[in-house]
């Protein structure tokens, strides 16, 4: 979506994390803002296969950031200038384990960064097993996006054939 940008820094650690061949996803409301809904965030939740991994460092420190894998009550989070937006998502409730969302990720290219996408229909599945009130308050448009969506490829598909 062109209206929707990384920031500098962001992009280089989604490069440097594609360049060490991690294994993420962005999900969330970052995930259906990419997917077409109109919806807004404020952060990009990641969810990374696994946290433990030593080139989620690497990749953090590449873009001019760092990793902090978690100690105690405080969970694992990237850090830095131009990080503060990301937030590493633990549980993804509702969703199948990461392999196979992964394997079903949509493919974004987004300010000339691949992304891997959750997509639209999982992210509804997540905010519904979520329920939190503001996962709620987000359900009708996503659905309703989706619903759109929908109705447009019944109209491509039965629609005359030239």
């Amino acid at each position: 979506m062109d209206d929707f940008a990384l920031t500098p820094v962001e992009r280089a650690l989604f490069e440097a994390l594609n360049e060490q061949g991690v294994r993420y996803l962005l999900v969330g409301l970052g995930a259906a803002v990419l997917e077409g809904a109109p919806v807004a965030t404020q952060d990009l939740d990641i969810w990374l296969e696994r946290i433990d991994d030593s080139r989620v460092a690497k990749a953090a420190t590449a873009a001019g950031g760092f990793w902090v894998p978690g100690f105690g009550v405080q969970p694992p989070a990237f850090g830095g200038p131009g990080l503060e937006r990301l937030d590493v998502v633990l549980t993804a409730h509702g969703l199948d384990a990461f392999d196979v969302e992964y394997a079903n990720a949509i493919p974004r290219e987004i300010d000339g960064v691949p992304l891997h996408i959750l997509s639209l229909p999982r992210v509804i599945a997540s905010k519904r097993a979520t329920n939190r009130p503001k996962d709620r308050a987000a359900l009708p448009a996503l659905e309703a996006t989706l619903a759109a969506r929908h109705s447009r490829q019944g109209e491509s598909d039965d629609g005359p054939t030239g």
